[in-house]
């Protein structure tokens, strides 16, 4: 007669002995690492943080870039330091002429803080360090931590858990594609913004809902990105009766902007006016601009059309959230995420970078027939993209500067694939 198992047992089988399971007598089973080896395993990290950071400053002191990390760290530092308004005038043409070594031309980027006031706090830890150089190195450290980290909640999301080679391959790709590539050189916060955002969609479906509307709240340090995902999850939130939800996002957003006003009462109107400045000194960064760049006679109307269109595609896909589970919810979060960069907000490819669950889910969608090698069509995808879009910025960019058409690859993917993907989650639910 065959031994019993208890239920334990039977899911450490399917899981594999990566998490250590606790037998019906309470003890721990062999598999939990020792206080030595977890001494050892912090050690270990710690080391490869520190040749990170080395690395890094390696490439910071050798290397131009940042452009998006010295208008918050040098406006967080005078903040800090001597008490200047980031918004100010005075402010403006110091982070200009670090930057260019002199004012700003009018058509040149102005490189204003632009941010959300209490974003300092993000900021504050490496605005502190007064060496730039050193500053950046340790903001790309996190910048990277945060990517890995990234992949691992993305994962997690997904509900995939990818063999070792292609885990490695995966989270080596979170680093270097052009799409983190991007934000980490430029230094934008984008990176961690996508883990607030990220992390925000897996404490919904795990219903830790207080965590969820934390990490909504901390991603609207750059409200451009979360504009419209941010209706959509308190919406759907109403629609569930999962008030909690509704209650942390908007007592953690007030809190921070209570903090803000407490230090400077006038930020708002005053990154309302360095926001609506934004357009008028950066490239393209609506399909309308764009279009009507290509073709003037047309590209308007085209853009206009592009508008209406996936307007009644997010609707559409709106609708289908209401009341439905949180498994429901995520690919329809992240579809609202890429039809946000083309819709006719202004926006720009280091935002992309929140769009990687969405094509994890997608290569985990891809994985379900299984077959003797599952996840091939995940590797093909990220070998495709990878080379795919380095390509088309090295063959389209104009010096330095990147095309126009980077803008439109991954979120029409997405906005093609996710809905699709989105069906198998709803079938999924309603026969489990």
């Amino acid at each position: 007669m065959p031994r019993r198992q208890w239920p334990g047992q039977l899911f450490e089988e399917r899981l594999g002995n990566d998490f250590p399971m606790t037998d019906p007598s309470g003890r721990i089973r062999k598999g939990l690492p020792s206080a030595a080896a977890m001494g050892l395993l912090v050690v270990v990290i710690l080391m490869l943080v520190a040749g990170l950071t080395m690395a890094n400053h390696r490439f910071a002191a050798g290397s131009p870039g940042g452009n998006d990390f010295i208008p918050r760290w040098l406006g967080t530092r005078l903040l800090l330091v001597e008490g200047q308004n980031p918004y100010s005038a005075e402010t403006s043409i110091a982070i200009q002429e670090f930057m260019y070594g002199r004012p700003a031309r009018a058509n040149e980027d102005q490189v204003l803080f632009v941010y959300p006031l209490y974003s300092a706090l993000v900021f504050t830890p490496f605005a502190l360090i007064g060496d730039f150089v050193v500053a950046r190195a340790l903001w790309m450290t996190a910048l990277e931590m945060a990517l890995l980290a990234l992949a691992i909640v993305s994962l997690r999301i997904a509900n995939w858990r990818p063999a070792a080679p292609v885990l490695l391959l995966l989270l080596l790709f979170a680093l270097i594609w052009y799409h983190s590539s991007r934000p980490l050189i430029n230094g934008n916060a984008s990176i961690l913004v996508s883990l607030f955002i990220a992390s925000a969609l897996l404490s919904i479906r795990q219903k830790q809902d207080v965590a969820a509307g934390v990490f909504l709240a901390l991603s609207t340090i750059k409200p451009q990105a979360v504009v419209l995902l941010l209706p959509l999850v308190l919406i759907w939130a109403l629609s569930c009766r999962r008030y909690r939800i509704i209650a942390s996002t908007l007592a953690c957003l007030a809190a921070l902007i209570l903090l803000a006003t407490l230090i400077e009462p006038a930020w708002i109107s005053q990154n309302i006016e360095q926001v609506v400045a934004y357009p008028d000194y950066t490239r393209a960064g609506t399909p309308s601009a764009i279009f009507e760049n290509w073709l003037p006679a047309t590209g308007r109307w085209l853009g206009l059309a592009l508008t209406v269109i996936l307007t009644l595609l997010l609707l559409w896909q709106w609708r289908i959230a209401w009341k439905r589970d949180a498994v429901v919810l995520v690919p329809i979060a992240i579809f609202t995420l890429a039809v946000t960069n083309l819709i006719g907000i202004t926006t720009a490819a280091s935002n992309y970078i929140a769009l990687l669950p969405g094509l994890i889910l997608l290569m985990a969608y891809w994985r379900r027939d299984g077959g003797p090698f599952p996840d091939w069509p995940a590797v093909m995808t990220m070998a495709l993209l990878f080379v795919g879009l380095w390509f088309l910025f090295w063959t389209s960019r104009s010096g330095r500067a990147q095309s126009p058409v980077m803008l439109f690859p991954l979120p029409l993917l997405l906005i093609i694939s996710l809905p699709i993907v989105n069906r198998a989650a709803a079938r999924s639910k309603s026969n489990s």
